[in-house]
Order: C-alpha cells, then sequence, then structure tokens
C-alpha cells in the first residue's frame, strides 16, 4: 500500500530542496500554504490533519484542520514508530549491550534462524522475512539479504530493547525518548491512548464515506505492535523529537539522547529498495539524494490513520503531517498533491488546481465495481435457485444464457466423449462454473497485490465485506446448483 507514494514524495522533495528556508517565508506564501491545505482537506474528505514545519529551535509554521483541533491531540504514527525503536537500540548500542552485527538469537535464544539474522538486518529490513508475517510465524524466505519491508523486523527489534535493559519496551522508551525530550503526551503503550482523552478518534472508509471508530489495538497475535507501528504521540510531541535529530541528538534542555554518529548511521548505514528506485532504508529511516540535497523521510500507517515525516539535515528543516484517517484507493493516494502543492507554496510558486471531483469519481468507479461483484454473485444465486425449482416441479423455462451455456457444454462432452462421460463431465463444468468465482474473490487480492485477506480487512475494510458478501452467496449458488444436479442424476438412475 506505501511505496509508489513514497516515491513520489521523493520527486516533491526535489521542489523543496530549492526552496528557501522557512525562515525566509513570507506571510503570504505561508498564507498561500494554508489556504492550499485547507481546500484539499476539503476536496480529498479528509477528516482531521496536523501539518507543522520545524526548525532546530521552534515550530516555524503549523495548522490544524477539520477533526484535529489543536497540537496536543494523539495520533497513532504507524510505521514512524519504527525510528523511535531504532533510537532506542542505538542508544543500547553506545551502552555497549548491542552489537549490531550478532546473531539475533544471541539476545533471543527462542528466535533462532535457518541464517544469520543480525540486529543491522533487522533494522535495515534484509532478514529475509516476508512483508506479511507476525511474531508467531516468522521464518527467513529466499529473499534474505535484500530489502524487504516487514513489520515483524521491528517487533523483534522491541523484544530485544526488552531482554537487554531488563524494561518493557513501554518502560524504556518512556525514560530515554519521552521524558528526556518533554514529550509528556506521548505514549508507548497503544492501550493506554484509549483513556488518555486525548486520542483523536480515527476513521477508516466504508464505500467513501468515512466512519469514526477505534483502531485494532495490538494484541499477542497481531500483525505488527508498538515498536513497528503503534506508538502514540501528539504532533507538538512529535516535532521535539524531529527537533532533537535537527539538534545533533541533543534535546532542547541540552541533555544527549543519542550521538550524532549513530543519527548519521540510521539514516545513511543504508541498503536500497531496489535496483532502479535511488532510495536506500536505513535504520527506521529512509533517504535519497535529490539534486545534491539530503532528504531523510519515513511514512507510517495503521487501520485508521495516516502519517508523513522527511529531514531536510542541511537545510535545517522537518516537515509532518498526521491525519486521523485511512483511505487506501482515495484520500491516501490523493494525499501526494498536498506535498505538491505545500511545497511550491513554501518556494513562492503557484499549487496545481485541486480536482474536487477526484475523490467522488474514484469511489464512485469503486462502488460501481462493487456493485457488479454484488450483482453478478445474486445472479448466480437465484438462478441456481430457479434451476432447482423448475426441476422440482419437472417444467422447463424458457432458454437462458446459461441453458445455453449447459447445451453447449453438453455438445462439446459428446465430441469429447472419450475424455467426459455425460453427465459427470457436466457436473465438473459445473463445479468449475459455480466454484471459480467464489475462490477468486476470496484469493485474488492476494494472487495480484501479494496482500492477504486478513489484511485488507483491516485497512479496506468496504472491500473485505465485498469479497465475503459475494463469496458466500455464489458458495450458496454452487451448493445448490451441484446439489440439484446430483439429486437428478441419482433420480434417473433409480428409474
Amino acid at each position: 500500500m506505501k511505496k509508489a507514494g513514497v516515491f513520489v514524495l521523493l520527486q516533491l522533495l526535489r521542489i523543496f530542496c530549492t526552496a528557501d528556508t522557512v525562515h525566509a517565508v513570507p506571510e503570504d506564501r505561508l498564507a498561500a500554504l494554508d489556504a492550499s491545505l485547507s481546500e484539499m482537506v476539503q476536496a480529498y474528505h479528509i477528516p482531521g490533519m496536523a501539518f507543522f514545519i520545524t526548525d532546530p529551535d521552534e515550530i516555524v509554521f503549523s495548522r490544524t484542520y477539520g477533526q484535529c483541533e489543536s497540537l496536543g491531540q494523539n495520533f497513532f504514527i504507524g510505521s514512524m514508530s519504527k525510528s523511535y525503536t531504532a533510537l532506542c537500540v542505538m542508544q543500547l548500542r553506545e551502552r555497549g549491550l548491542v552489537d549490531l552485527d550478532r546473531d539475533i538469537s544471541a539476545y533471543l535464544p527462542e528466535y533462532s534462524f535457518s541464517a544469520k539474522v543480525t540486529v543491522r538486518s533487522l533494522l535495515n529490513h534484509t532478514s529475509g522475512f516476508d512483508s506479511h508475517m507476525k511474531l508467531s510465524d516468522v521464518h527467513v524466505t529466499d529473499s534474505y539479504g535484500s530489502h524487504e519491508y516487514a513489520n515483524v523486523n521491528y517487533d523483534l527489534l522491541g523484544k530485544l530493547i526488552e531482554r537487554v535493559s531488563g524494561m518493557t519496551y513501554e518502560a524504556y522508551v518512556q525514560e530515554h525518548v519521552f521524558s528526556p525530550l518533554g514529550m509528556s503526551d506521548s505514549l508507548a503503550k497503544a492501550e493506554k491512548a484509549r483513556d488518555c482523552g486525548r486520542l483523536l478518534s480515527g476513521n477508516r472508509n466504508y464505500f467513501g464515506f468515512f466512519v469514526q471508530g477505534d483502531a485494532d489495538y495490538p494484541g499477542a497475535g497481531s500483525w505488527f505492535h508498538e515498536p513497528a507501528g503503534f506508538l502514540s504521540v501528539t504532533p507538538a510531541d512529535h516535532a521535539r523529537y524531529l527537533r532533537m535529530y535537527l539538534n545533533g541528538g541533543v534535546s532542547q534542555s541540552g541533555e544527549r539522547i543519542v550521538r550524532k554518529e549513530s543519527i548519521t548511521s540510521m539514516w545513511y548505514d543504508a541498503v536500497p529498495l531496489g535496483p532502479k528506485q535511488g532510495a536506500y532504508y536505513g535504520m527506521g529511516w529512509n533517504s535519497i539524494t535529490a539534486d545534491g540535497t539530503r532528504v531523510v523521510f519515513h511514512g507510517g500507517q495503521v487501520e485508521n490513520y495516516i502519517s508523513y515525516m522527511f529531514i531536510l539535515p542541511d537545510a535545517g528543516l522537518a516537515v509532518c503531517f498526521m491525519v486521523n484517517g485511512n483511505d487506501e484507493f482515495g484520500m491516501n493516494m490523493l494525499m501526494d498533491t498536498a506535498f505538491w502543492n505545500s511545497l511550491a507554496c513554501l518556494q513562492g510558486g503557484s499549487p496545481q488546481k485541486v480536482h474536487h471531483a477526484s475523490y467522488v469519481l474514484i469511489h464512485l468507479l469503486l462502488d460501481a465495481v462493487y456493485l457488479l461483484v454484488l450483482l453478478l454473485s445474486l445472479f448466480l444465486l437465484l438462478k441456481a435457485v430457479g434451476v432447482r425449482r423448475m426441476r422440482a416441479n419437472g417444467t422447463r423455462a424458457n432458454p437462458t444464457p446459461a441453458d445455453e451455456l449447459r447445451t453447449a457444454t453438453h455438445q462439446a462432452a459428446v465430441i469429447g466423449r472419450a475424455a467426459i462421460a455425460g453427465r459427470a463431465g457436466r457436473l465438473v463444468l459445473l463445479l468449475l462454473g459455480y466454484a471459480v468465482w467464489p475462490l477468486l474473490l476470496l484469493t485474488f487480492t492476494r494472487l495480484l497485490f501479494d496482500t492477504p485477506l486478513w489484511v485488507v480487512k483491516s485497512f479496506v475494510p468496504d472491500l473485505y465485506g465485498i469479497i465475503i458478501a459475494g463469496s458466500s452467496l455464489s458458495l450458496a449458488a454452487a451448493v445448490i446448483r451441484i446439489a440439484t444436479c446430483l439429486r437428478k442424476r441419482f433420480k434417473d438412475q433409480a428409474v
């Protein structure tokens, strides 16, 4: 769900790399930026958004939109959490408690693999773990040694932090990151966000409409947990976190959080994301050099929130936005324009036209496909029920396309009688005709997009509902139709 947007972002950053520093941006540019973001919030039906730009000392521009009323509200930041986990690992390395090139089994003996999986390979996502693995089924695959983004890498790093430090992940992050940075409103335990009083409710999208609801709080069998993607922070706190990087690992109170050399390693001790992509993954951060300017960045996503952050180390600026909604095929795709327009405004250019119809057209197309799937599945069911009634009454209806198809199939069976014997061949064709469709519905996300159905359930709930409804209707049709055929066969044999 993510890589295409990431690489569009890389191109957007080329614009910002040549812009004036934010300190020099006149008020009219900031006003244009505010107007542009406000228009996009409306056009893309964004439920709520927080946006800020910070330099090493303070936030120099910020706005909140829609359901978000202040920078003091909590968001789940998804995979942006990975940078926090990588920071903790680097702190432990500086204390001599972790060797990045040591096998993870030296720290967690219960996790031993068929190939050497080092702490570094977990940080770089080169462990060979599949993207959709969980802690309960993690094992090395053929991707070993190459970058394959997998949440389970960082969940294992969370366990490493706990084992080495003797503290829970929550306690460690609180004591060594949140507290020294003054991040008093941020939480490293997802469940605590539910009742903190500051959590901005998230939104899932159903058929083009956002509906508020809880996130899928991580449990024992979850795809990912806090170390990989479920920290809850406020935009104001996260700005303090990003300023720590801009200040070479030192908090604004002067306390050293991590060495500057460790930050350099996090950003640039990296592996390529692919042979021709020109982007790299370090330790909780992506990096790219755009027109000679270094950029580090990361995005985040849970079921009902999305977020992005990027740092321009040479310019001393960090930018972030957080949205309390997730719309995989609609809003999420359109948010690329938010970057184009905001960055164009910062450099004094004119923002691209925001197409207010885009969001509606995307969802109308999706809804039309969803409706077609349901109608086809319902047709199969009604046809199966109609055939059963017709045969039960001993009458025949006027030929339908399905009848003609069966007639053609029978003729083919006669021609190929050596391979298919009459009614048995017809039964096989019925099985294929009525069973392939529901099986296709249940498996196409895995076959075409390498995304299992349980991921679709959380991240694209309306599509999941259509898949389940359509496959249930068509499977019921298959059962009725095959049962009717068998019943007639047995009846004919009895006669």
